[in-house]
């Protein structure tokens, strides 16, 4: 019976220093991984990347940057972390690449690599939804009002918009997801009309317009049953 708690014990003492182990590994991992703004940019928009030296204290760290998984990296920015061991760059890119951090040894501390983190870029997309697109009216009865709905693509909050149409000229600003409305009244004058909007630049990334999407009002004609 002595003989088979002395085995257990042994069993929950290895066991507890594996779980050390592989507590302090985690530990370590996440003091090498970056910490990004966007994982998925726009073609030289700027974003923020962020981390942590193991050391935690002030020293020079560089980012890094290569084309694939494999392959040479090469120094991007040269900067410093602060007391504590955090720090921050703000770069850009034009095609898909793997960040990292690096840390050069000095004064006796030894260098440190991050790990790689991929940054995607993506081509810009928007889409458009007109809600109450056709209408009719009698006379000079009101219309009903015209509701443009843009989802911008990737979605930035705070994206400046400018639209366009014969009833309206107007800004405003994206939302989280990437949407911004525009709703007007149309007016009583029968025909087809224009709409269309621009994203402006952002944050170095290119503006981008839409295509150009329309609205109708109609005189409504009764019928005799």
């Amino acid at each position: 019976m002595r003989s088979m708690r002395m085995i257990v014990a042994a069993l929950v003492a290895t066991t507890g220093l594996v779980a050390v182990g592989l507590t302090t590994e985690a530990a370590n991992a996440t003091t090498k991984d970056l910490t990004v703004s966007h994982s998925s940019v726009m073609k030289y928009e700027t974003f923020v990347v962020s981390g942590t030296v193991s050391t935690h204290d002030a020293r020079a760290v560089w980012l890094q940057y290569r084309d694939g998984k494999t392959g040479s990296w090469k120094t991007k920015t040269k900067g410093a972390s602060i007391a504590g061991g955090a720090f921050k760059f703000f770069p850009s890119t034009y095609k898909t690449r793997y960040f990292r951090y690096y840390a050069p040894g000095s004064g006796g501390e030894a260098s440190i690599i991050g790990n790689a983190k991929k940054i995607t870029v993506v081509s810009q997309k928007v889409t458009v939804q007109v809600i109450r697109q056709t209408q009719c009216h009698f006379g000079s009865s009101p219309t009903s009002d015209v509701t443009f709905v843009y989802t911008f693509y990737p979605a930035r909050a705070g994206r400046t918009v400018d639209f366009g149409s014969t009833a309206l000229d107007a800004s405003d600003y994206t939302d989280a997801k990437g949407r911004v409305a525009f709703r007007f009244n149309p007016g009583t004058t029968n025909g087809t009309f224009d709409g269309a909007a621009t994203a402006e630049t952002f944050s170095g990334a290119a503006s981008l317009a839409s295509g150009v999407a329309h609205y109708s009002i109609t005189q409504c004609i009764l019928i005799p049953i």
